[in-house]
């Protein structure tokens, strides 16, 4: 791009302060990181997986063999009981950990959009990160943070993902095979992460070694850089191929590799409802209808502003000058707009914003040689644009967004701060300091209004459930009931439970297992439709069953989202399993009914069910 360096000598006082931008945004990571502390998960849902699982594995279990996970693949889980080894089994090892690594992919960010645009322009996309999607909690389910995500897989592919775009942009403008080869390595820790991710990777790479091939004129250099980066990729395939092999055969082992990969065969899962809601094809006009209508009114008002801007620049009309009156005139109204607009809904239009910053910066593509820095912006959208195929035609940035939305998301930061307005400049006249002024304004007051959103659920949350390490701050049993469900498992498993009790939580509930310190035996710790459609129900109870634990916990959960009631009550979801504990196992929570109770009785509902298995029936005979 043209007339970079002099753009950048127009930024007065801070801006030209190397570290100012970075230093807001760590001021700010903090301040967010110590009112959130250790509200970030739900504690009965999701999150308690992510703990369990590399405990087992810090503790010799193997992955897929003896835990069942179809989250992702294997990496990140085995990353996190490395820390449990040297750290020690503790949630607050997880905590340090995910903030440490956050804290650096801010720096990282804060980097290379320094060195593609501008110190204001970096800022703001960081401060992005840091208010919109590290922390956020949108939605009354925790989960969707970087400190806790639902799964590791896709916040640890997301950072690594990242840290591949920059390598990838490092080989386009310094043409070094180095480069390549760091990239492939990168990408084949991501293919162990999500597929969904990898796939996005991918679209990326491809779109660089096209840069290379058509813009750049390299096509050996290009040959010889993807036999670099394939090598290179196949090595973390490699060395986990040998890590399974130690103790599985070589089928199972390769098995274990791609395990990640396996939800992908079953197209079941593709017809569940929540898988259609998540994609936005449950509704898919009124989608498409919406994203288009978000996008065509963000064109609007920067249309209006832009030429507003561009006739104050030239106006003859010395009323027209004076800074108050273009704040009073054109400003303010934006801002009042600005300050009641629903910014949770924001990411609608994210595909088409998205979509735009590629189509401009590729026009660029034939002064890459003159302007380099324009490639690193380039690849970033062009990853974070496919990264949103996941959300198919309901962009957001919140539930799965808070992953998956937040390249894109910066790339409208940099387009709406950056980009958009040097071009308007460049090409129309316009005055892009007034330009960027509004936009950083804008983008600021929906930053905050996101913000404060996020702590108002934090704010609800003043229940603590584990202790020391393991302490989680959760809503309270009087805003959310399950929390106290937990609470009182606890507790039960506590008083009433040997140490080495084994213990099953249905549907879902590996925190309980986590937090006591009890293992599950059967394998499969969570009993979902989408899992049992993978995975087969009963293949699944053949499995319990066959390694039944000392108590099953039931907690009345409504899975409605799945199309399915209550656990146990559809053929569909449970039912036979469920037959199976009743003929197997007593109930010990809450106490049985006084004996002769009619049992034609209707079944009472409880919350909470905890069973204990019945002893073995001694033949007959035998002492």
């Amino acid at each position: 791009m043209e007339n970079l360096t002099g753009w950048r000598k127009q930024i007065p006082g801070w801006g030209r302060s190397r570290w100012a931008g970075l230093v807001l945004a760590g001021c700010v990571f903090v301040l967010a990181a110590a009112l959130s502390w250790r509200r970030w998960p739900d504690v009965l849902v999701d999150f308690g997986m992510q703990l369990y699982l590399p405990w087992r594995i810090s503790e010799g279990d193997v992955l897929y063999r003896d835990v069942m996970y179809l989250s992702g693949g294997p990496l990140s889980q085995y990353f996190n009981a490395l820390l449990f080894k040297i750290f020690g089994v503790s949630f607050r090892t997880l905590i340090f950990a995910n903030l440490a690594i956050t804290a650096g992919m801010v720096v990282l960010v804060y980097r290379r959009f320094l060195a593609a645009a501008d110190r204001l322009t970096a800022t703001m996309i960081c401060l992005a990160i840091v208010l919109v999607f590290a922390f956020q909690h949108y939605v009354p389910v925790g989960n969707y943070n970087y400190v806790t995500p639902y799964c590791h897989e896709i916040f640890h592919g997301l950072v690594l993902s990242l840290v591949v775009v920059m390598w990838l942009s490092d080989w386009v403008e310094k043409e070094r095979i180095r480069f390549a080869v760091a990239a492939g390595f990168g990408s084949g820790l991501v293919f162990l992460t999500k597929p969904d991710v990898f796939v996005a990777l991918i679209v990326c790479v491809v779109a660089a070694f096209f840069v290379v091939v058509f813009f750049h004129r390299r096509t050996s250099f290009a040959a010889k850089s993807l036999v670099a980066f394939s090598l290179s990729g196949l090595v973390p395939l490699l060395a986990f191929f040998a890590l399974f092999l130690r103790v599985e055969d070589w089928r199972t082992s390769a098995r274990s590799v791609v395990s990640a990969w396996v939800p992908l065969w079953h197209t079941s899962i593709t017809q569940d409802p929540f898988y259609q809601w998540c994609m936005g094809l449950d509704l898919p006009f009124l989608d498409l209808e919406t994203m288009v209508t978000h996008f065509i009114f963000i064109v609007m008002i920067i249309t209006i502003y832009a030429l507003v801007f561009r006739y104050v620049m030239e106006s003859r009309f010395k009323w027209m000058r004076p800074p108050w009156m273009v704040w009073l005139l054109l400003m303010a109204p934006l801002l009042i707009l600005a300050v009641v607009w629903n910014w949770v809904d924001c990411g609608r239009s994210l595909p088409l914003l998205g979509l735009s910053a590629c189509v401009l910066l590729g026009l660029s593509c034939r002064k890459i040689a003159a302007e380099p820095a324009a490639i690193f912006p380039l690849l970033w959208n062009v990853f974070g644009l496919a990264l949103l195929a996941k959300l198919g035609l309901f962009a957001r940035i919140w539930q799965y967004g808070f992953a998956l939305a937040m390249p894109a998301f910066a790339g409208a930061v940099y387009l709406f701060v950056w980009l958009l307005p040097l071009r308007l400049e460049q090409n129309y006249r316009v005055r892009s300091h007034w330009f960027r002024v509004t936009a950083c304004l804008v983008l600021t007051a929906g930053f905050v209004r996101l913000f404060l959103l996020s702590e108002s659920y934090y704010l609800r949350k003043n229940f603590p459930v584990g202790s020391g390490g393991d302490k989680i701050v959760a809503y309270n049993p009087t805003v959310d009931p399950f929390h106290g469900t937990v609470e009182i498992a606890l507790s039960w498993i506590e008083k009433n439970a040997p140490p080495d009790a084994t213990v099953a939580v249905l549907p879902e509930g590996a925190m309980i297992n986590y937090l006591s310190r009890r293992v599950n035996p059967t394998r499969h710790l969570v009993w979902v439709p989408p899992l049992m459609a993978v995975f087969g129900q009963t293949n699944m109870t053949t499995a319990f069953e066959k390694n039944s634990p000392d108590y099953v916990l039931i907690i009345a959960r409504s899975a409605s989202e799945f199309g399915v009631s209550l656990f146990g009550y559809d053929p569909r979801y449970g039912m036979e399993l469920m037959r199976w504990i009743e003929g197997h196992y007593d109930r010990v929570y809450p106490a049985p009914e006084p004996a002769g109770k009619s049992a034609s009785q209707e079944k009472p509902f409880f919350e909470l069910q905890i069973l204990k298995r019945q002893p073995p029936v001694t033949p007959a005979g035998n002492n």
